[in-house]
């Protein structure tokens, strides 16, 4: 194991004591099964960046927590695996998925081009962005910086018109040659600003602790 990460998993499971590759084609997003539920979404007021909360959360095998992240206060935590779960607000408008199980296998940026040539089949699919980027770890001390590569896009949805979706390959121990974790927000593009934040947030806070 390379010092850095080391340094990375030793750093994320001091947080714990003091507090598959990539998911599927289709668009990283949640399905809403009740009319209902779409209705009150369009009604939703726009996702505001200064009127979310966040706090720690962490999952994995049973009561060992493999990965680790900061997500908004009062959205519903669904584990979906051992190293991957959602965070979605009560009306299933706003998401956040974390998927640590990328293993590191291909770099940020091939993991981005492989997301997009796979979701060109995607209906009313459209690139909004693709960008590279580094953010400061908020994990722990003397740990790397976050490298990612991110893409951004829309796509309509049935039930729910519009999406919008940011989703960010993540390398949390070699500045960019490895992707270990996927992040994802979705939401409508009203709220942009909002669900900016809860990237900007997970992406500083997430880290893969064993």
């Amino acid at each position: 194991m390379k010092k850095t990460l080391t340094a990375r998993v030793l750093a994320g499971a001091a947080i714990i004591g003091a507090a598959g590759l990539f998911v599927g084609i289709a668009p990283s997003d949640a399905a809403v099964p009740a009319r209902t539920a779409a209705v009150s979404a369009h009604a939703k007021p726009a996702l505001k960046p200064a009127n979310l909360r966040f706090a720690y959360k962490c999952w994995g095998n049973g009561s060992h927590c493999n990965v680790a992240v900061y997500a908004p206060t009062g959205w519903k935590f669904t584990q979906l695996s051992r190293l991957q779960a959602k965070f979605t607000d009560s009306s299933n408008t706003w998401m956040l998925r974390v998927n640590g199980g990328l293993d590191g296998k291909v770099s940020t940026s091939r993991a981005a081009d492989q997301r997009v040539h796979a979701l060109h089949g995607v209906t009313g699919f459209k690139l909004v962005s693709r960008s590279n980027g580094s953010a400061p770890s908020k994990v722990g001390w003397d740990v790397p910086r976050v490298a990612y590569t991110q893409i951004t896009y829309t796509y309509r949805d049935g039930a729910r018109g519009q999406r919008l979706v940011s989703t960010r390959f993540v390398d949390t121990f070699e500045n960019g040659r490895r992707a270990y974790v996927e992040l994802t927000v979705s939401g409508r593009t009203q709220d942009r600003a909002g669900l900016d934040k809860v990237l900007t947030v997970a992406t500083e806070r997430v880290a893969l602790v064993g």
